[in-house]
């Protein structure tokens, strides 16, 4: 991985450099050919962040490459904007890699390796009644130094077909458990939630693994302080134990059948080369996509398709976004459907205008990858809440 950081060093140097002067396209070839590389070339589940960052660079630049005048202010920052996002997890990455290396450097000598006598051989009537193997199951991670927990929440959730693994502690080693498939959950206690986020900063295979995975906070009193810090962090579900842990085992269950089904994005804008990218970055976060950049035939994209967000492009020819806002909060198919609405234009007016007229957020251009993946995770889960919480109504 060495030789593949100082390649990936120069690279943002060397786009540093095409932003900062005039407007080379070869340049701006080279670039874009290195990126999308890079991105293919970073396969290994901890450096998904990264590659979804070169990506997205890589998608809007091709718009642009065979231009000899370049992109205009608006776009060029959008840009900068995108390759920002590959410094951060570039250094994100070099951050993990350096702890990883102090980590080695002070692990304790190996234990000797035991060999074990090798088992009789079976009989035939033996093997053929051996079972195959045991299949592994769904594993549910709970950060519970007491233990007493973890067990409880077990046996709740023992008929769902989940297993609960308890930790003493949330470490580095953490991370190593989530990029299992098996799991699927992680529980942590409130107190704990600071070194979570700390973590995921550092660990790129940490913020990957969020992504997948679903994220509970139990605490031993109501504070809401700890709620807040929970709501920020983009938590799941927040319960106080021990009475709130039959709703904490039934609500595990429902967000983790939801993960099965991907969150699903529509998107409409006039600019290609930017649903590219929100397109890249979205699906590269597991989501289903739809983009759209005829307005006139963004109400067609919902046939077949019901999304948990749509996103819309303020500024469009034939119907702008607070028309199509209007026409979707019309629909009752997405009457109810948050919608976040993408705009440069830093008017505060404009802004207020938006959620006057039903907008549910508002997302500045330049768009940076970390900031519509939580924007639109964020309602999403939110989304899928609500429509959990209005079948359990309607029983």
């Amino acid at each position: 991985m060495g030789q593949e950081l100082d390649a990936l060093r120069q690279l943002e140097v060397d786009a540093r450099r095409l932003m900062a002067q005039a407007w080379d396209c070869e340049a701006a070839s080279d670039v874009c050919e290195r990126a999308e590389a890079h991105a293919d070339r970073l396969s290994n589940p901890q450096h998904a962040s990264l590659a979804e960052a070169c990506l997205g660079f890589a998608a809007y630049l091709s718009a642009f490459t065979g231009s000899r005048v370049g992109p205009m202010q608006q776009k060029r920052a959008q840009l900068v904007a995108l390759l920002d996002g590959v410094t951060e997890q570039l250094h994100r990455l070099e951050t993990s890699s350096a702890l990883d290396l102090m980590l080695s450097n002070e692990a304790p000598e190996p234990a000797p390796i035991v060999i074990d006598a090798p088992a009789p051989a079976l009989l035939p009537e033996q093997a053929a009644a051996a079972p195959s193997e045991t299949p592994t199951l769904d594993t549910i991670i709970f950060i519970d130094p007491s233990g007493k927990d973890a067990g409880t929440l077990g046996m709740a959730l023992e008929d769902h077909g989940y297993v609960v693994q308890p930790l003493l502690r949330l470490d580095r080693q953490t991370g190593q458990l989530l990029s299992r498939s098996d799991v699927k959950a992680l529980i942590v206690p409130a107190a704990a939630l600071e070194i979570w986020n700390k973590l995921a900063q550092l660990d790129p295979a940490l913020d990957q693994a969020r992504r997948r995975i679903g994220l509970f906070v139990v605490s031993r009193s109501d504070d809401p302080r700890q709620r807040l810090a929970a709501s920020k962090a983009g938590v799941d579900g927040y319960f106080v134990l021990p009475g709130d842990m039959k709703r904490l085992s039934s609500e595990i269950v429902a967000t983790l059948r939801d993960r099965l089904d991907p969150y699903r994005a529509l998107f409409v804008d006039d600019d290609v080369s930017m649903t590219m990218v929100v397109d890249s970055i979205l699906r590269r976060s597991g989501m289903d996509t739809r983009m759209v950049n005829d307005s006139t035939r963004a109400l067609e994209a919902i046939d077949g398709f019901d999304p948990d967000v749509i996103l819309l492009d303020l500024h469009m020819p034939n119907l702008n976004g607070l028309e199509l806002l209007s026409l979707f909060r019309a629909h009752p198919k997405t009457a109810f459907t948050p919608v976040i609405l993408i705009s440069g234009d830093e008017d505060q007016e404009r802004r207020f205008e938006t959620l006057t007229a039903g907008g549910d957020d508002y997302l500045m251009k330049p768009l940076r990858p970390k900031h519509l993946v939580a924007a639109v995770v964020g309602r999403a889960q939110r989304a899928r809440w609500l429509k959990r919480a209005l079948r359990k109504s309607r029983r």
